[in-house]
């Protein structure tokens, strides 16, 4: 987090955005001091980019939702020392049915991505596609219609103008977007999809931009943004960007809420960033990770 107050070099866009982050996260951690505000304020007036990092950071936050959650960044959570037997249930889970999971199926796919990767393509039509991790994506254009289906994971839309139809199957659902920026996320037999730019038909339902789509899609910018999420749902997320399991030893532990900003840039960093947060401990070992 930029401290210093003095005029800076000036900063790429990128870098003033991730500190813009940093601060939110800050301020909302219930530990901020006045002195703390004083200084945030004294760095967004450094410049009329520091202001549009932070106007842009702020809306973003808000767009999350407000919760008292974040004040828990400096509660200490009570050891349970007792976990082996929770351990040992974890790993034999986690090594039986590490066969079939984490693995997109990528075979006969035409695009896909590994674990922790993103792939950005451009389809025969100018369409944009942005493959998450562990993505899996195939392409059926004809005349009558721009077909593609999305096998596993999660992509990032934004069709070219073209009169035929742009439709994105997912299991048993679809969704036509032809004028709208969107993401489609297959998890389970569940999809989701967010709506940054114009509408798209859902099945029999039309869906508009949503809110809170930039917060949504902070990870095509290389970001996760928790505001008072629960753990589980936090490490269900990370456990998308790295090879193997993650498992919490007490069940207790997962209703623990979460708030913070995630680099996926660094994907070996996201459970230390945890630790170093939190009063939680990491235990790993081969394809697992246990949380306690």
């Amino acid at each position: 987090m930029i401290d210093a107050l003095a005029m800076p070099a000036p900063q790429p866009i990128s870098d003033l955005s991730d500190d813009a982050l940093d601060w939110q996260v800050l301020l909302h951690s219930g530990t901020a001091s006045d002195a703390d505000r004083a200084r945030y304020q004294r760095w967004r007036q450094l410049s009329a980019a520091h202001a549009a990092a932070a106007h842009e950071a702020e809306a973003l936050w808000g767009d999350l939702g407000q919760t008292q959650a974040a004040a828990q960044l400096t509660v200490a959570v009570p050891r349970r020392p007792r976990w082996g037997r929770a351990l040992a249930a974890s790993l034999v889970l986690a090594l039986v049915g590490y066969g079939s999971w984490q693995q997109a199926p990528a075979i006969l796919a035409d695009y896909h991505t590994g674990v922790g990767q993103q792939q950005r393509i451009t389809l025969a039509d100018g369409s944009h596609v942005l493959l998450n991790s562990g993505s899996a994506l195939s392409v059926d254009f004809s005349d009558a219609q721009r077909r593609v289906k999305l096998k596993a994971g999660e992509a990032l839309f934004e069709p070219a103008s073209d009169p035929r139809p742009f439709i994105v199957e997912a299991g048993d659902e679809t969704v036509q977007g032809n004028d709208a920026v969107f993401s489609v996320r297959r998890h389970g037999s569940q999809n989701s999809v967010v709506i940054a730019q114009g509408e798209a038909q859902v099945g029999q339902r039309t869906l508009q931009a949503s809110a809170d789509a930039n917060a949504q899609m902070a990870w095509q910018r290389g970001k996760l943004i928790f505001n008072g999420k629960p753990l589980r749902e936090v490490l269900s997320e990370l456990e998308r960007y790295q090879h193997g399991r993650i498992v919490l030893s007490d069940q207790q532990l997962g209703a623990l809420q979460v708030s913070g900003v995630f680099d996926l840039n660094d994907p070996q960093g996201l459970l230390h960033t945890l630790e170093q947060r939190y009063a939680l401990k990491v235990t790993y070992l081969p394809w697992l990770a246990v949380v306690y």
